[in-house]
């Protein structure tokens, strides 16, 4: 009978076994760390590209921060100019139009029955002084500046309130005058509220 030792087959078939769960040990660990590697790289790639973008924003928002600060100065100069360019206008408007006041009033005074003594123009107010015979005659002279008529518009009144402010009697050169003082106030043409404002306001 044949008797054959295994022992040395068997210690050495488990040393293969131990060498190759070590190998596959080590080549898992090698694969990990090749991963992470991999991983480590990707992001920290990915956070540069995130790091130059943000820096980049931010100079694009300082520059429109800029930008806009200089759009706000340009519209703010542009209002001013517009103001003042609407006051030039309003002042060019209103050059001739004492001259015209004075010559509708020439034509409003009740001849030889009435004197003015004092006339003042202020903005949108006219204040007017006189001398007259009689009441109707003061009467007559509020119903004549009724109608006295806008520069360049013969159509529309001037102004829109005529009030007689004082009415007393005075002695002059022996005679029973009456002493007036009356006061108008221009027509203001109130300004247009565009549509989309006023559907605001609602």
């Amino acid at each position: 009978m044949i008797r054959i030792n295994l022992l040395p087959f068997r210690a050495a078939r488990k040393k293969e076994n131990i060498r190759r769960q070590v190998s596959v040990f080590f080549l898992c660990l090698l694969l990990v760390l090749i991963v992470l590697a991999w991983v480590h790289f990707y992001l920290g790639s990915k956070q540069k590209n995130l790091k130059t973008n943000v820096a980049d924003t931010k100079k694009e928002l300082a520059l429109y921060k800029k930008k806009n600060a200089e759009i706000r100065e340009i519209r703010k100069k542009l209002q001013d100019l517009e103001k003042r360019q609407n006051v030039i206008q309003d002042l060019e408007k209103r050059r001739f139009e004492p001259v015209h006041i004075l010559d509708e009033l020439t034509g409003k005074i009740v001849s030889e029955r009435m004197w003015l003594t004092r006339l003042n123009i202020s903005g949108n107010q006219m204040d007017v002084d006189g001398i007259a015979l009689d009441n109707k005659t003061v009467a007559d002279f509020i119903d004549n500046l009724e109608e006295l008529s806008k520069l360049n518009d013969t159509e529309s009144p001037m102004y829109e309130k005529v009030r007689l402010n004082k009415l007393q009697a005075e002695e002059i050169r022996s005679l029973n005058m009456k002493k007036f003082e009356i006061s108008a106030l221009k027509t203001v043409k109130q300004p247009e509220v565009p549509d989309d404002k006023k559907n605001k306001r609602k």
